[in-house]
């Protein structure tokens, strides 16, 4: 569910079976009596509930110990709920992010199995994704995303508003997290079939851009990407938009072809971000720091820098941004770092 992180979820369709648990719990968040979502759930009897406002009634109060941090109660509410609901996705990743938390890989896939798209929102398969690729499990990533590719095929439109209206995230993203495990395995075949396939029967997407890219990661030749993202920038200073995305890339992946070590912290330095960039952009220069200093023998300030990145980014960044400014090699050596952050239990 939605609200269990950030905001309530969807309200139901019309003609829809009214779901109490469901109701209240958003009624709550637009009051701003959030707080008051446990106790309200405790005059319910979860037995008396038909089966979808008793999977709600699990997951709400699996929740509510999530968002004050209390993960012990929070697991084995979840645990309680997977028990009581099996085929509940929600539950099943919900208890899947918790075995994550313990560093029980095994358990964590085999929750994750039972949540594929759409038995959760697409966002859900993203963080398995991303979970999978934090413990070296990547082929299970690629299950994870593969679970959402028939819908794109299925609609052919593939224009970022359309899909978001619809809980999509963008082609381009889950193309990426496609290319960071190809580039992982070092094998893009299927990665050059479905970019072909997407040119050839869908609409709205700039392949041109997919298929440097892919150039890119498969032979390290980003000259026709880097082509493109300085029009990019032309484009959007032209029209007044937020280019510091397209700058960042752009810089990020010419220090790697650069050889002295000072030209390259300058480039770096002078990608000059505003408020309306993304804020991660400047951890993404952070880590790029980080690979410049690696690739320079520069051991010492390579760990001070990796310990702040770390301490900035404990999850490390999602595989499609890591790959999309070409550091996603660097930040493999990174993971140790992430799981010596994990809680033990």
């Amino acid at each position: 569910m939605f609200w269990d992180r950030d905001k309530p979820r969807r309200t139901r369709k019309s003609g829809a079976r009214a779901n109490r648990i469901q109701e209240l719990a958003n009624k709550l968040y637009n009051e701003g009596k959030f707080g008051d979502l446990e106790s309200e759930l405790l005059k319910f009897d979860p037995a008396d509930l038909n089966d979808n406002e008793k999977e709600s009634w699990y997951h709400a109060y699996g929740v509510v110990s999530f968002r004050r941090h209390d993960r012990e109660t929070a697991f084995e509410r979840f645990k309680e709920g997977v028990k009581q609901c099996p085929r509940s996705g929600n539950l099943s990743f919900s208890l899947g992010q918790e075995y994550e938390l313990r560093g029980d890989v095994e358990n964590m896939l085999a929750c994750f199995d039972k949540a594929l798209f759409p038995s959760v929102p697409a966002q859900y398969v993203l963080a398995e994704a991303k979970y999978a690729y934090l413990w070296d499990r990547t082929d299970k990533s690629r299950f994870y995303i593969d679970s959402l590719l028939p819908v794109y095929f299925k609609f052919k439109v593939l224009d970022t508003t359309f899909l978001m209206m619809r809980g999509l995230p963008p082609f381009e993203q889950v193309w990426a997290y496609l290319a960071a495990f190809s580039q992982l395995e070092d094998n893009f075949d299927m990665l050059d079939k479905i970019t072909e396939r997407v040119e050839r029967t869908c609409s709205d997407l700039n392949c041109e851009f997919l298929k440097a890219e892919l150039e890119g990661f498969r032979s390290g030749d980003f000259s026709s990407l880097k082509n493109m993202l300085r029009s990019l920038i032309l484009d959007s200073i032209a029209r007044k938009y937020p280019y510091g995305h397209q700058a960042m890339r752009l810089n990020v992946l010419l220090t790697q072809e650069t050889r002295g070590f000072v030209e390259a912290m300058t480039m770096l330095d002078s990608v000059v971000l505003t408020g309306k960039d993304f804020p991660w952009l400047d951890d993404i220069r952070l880590l790029a720091k980080c690979e410049l200093m690696g690739r320079t023998n520069n051991t010492a300030e390579e760990a001070r820098l990796k310990s702040q990145f770390v301490e900035r980014q404990p999850f490390l960044f999602e595989p499609d941004i890591a790959v999309n400014f070409n550091l996603l090699r660097y930040q493999e050596k990174l993971k140790q770092d992430f799981r010596r952050t994990r809680p033990v239990w």
